[in-house]
């Protein structure tokens, strides 16, 4: 459904307003039955179901987000060629140096 320009938003509106089991079972669908993660790798080059990625991304626990990111990552320089791919690319790169930011300014400073 994330494919469809409508459908799309209504997925993310799902991801946004669904608590967290209903995100939990979207991530499952997200992430597909296998470790070919189908379904993401589809989803990060459509020109609609992009933006659900990066909603998903937005709106999942930590622990979601982790494995999201690291079924991501293995896609990254793949993802560059697309032109819908280069959110994702994006998104990824500015979670990523937030996170080291967090981590930097909870670890103590070395004098």
């Amino acid at each position: 459904m994330s494919q469809q320009k409508f459908a799309s938003n209504v997925v993310e509106k799902c991801l946004t307003f669904g608590g967290p089991s209903e995100r939990q079972l979207l991530v499952n669908e997200m992430l597909g039955s296998t470790d070919e993660n189908e379904p993401l790798q589809a989803m990060m080059k459509d020109q609609f179901a992009n933006y659900v990625v990066q909603k998903v991304l937005e709106t999942c626990d930590d622990q979601q987000r982790e494995l999201i990111l690291s079924r991501i990552k293995v896609h990254l320089n793949a993802l560059k060629k697309y032109t819908y791919g280069k959110h994702i690319v994006a998104r990824v790169e500015k979670l990523v140096a937030a996170g080291e930011r967090r981590i930097a300014a909870q670890s103590p400073h070395i004098a």
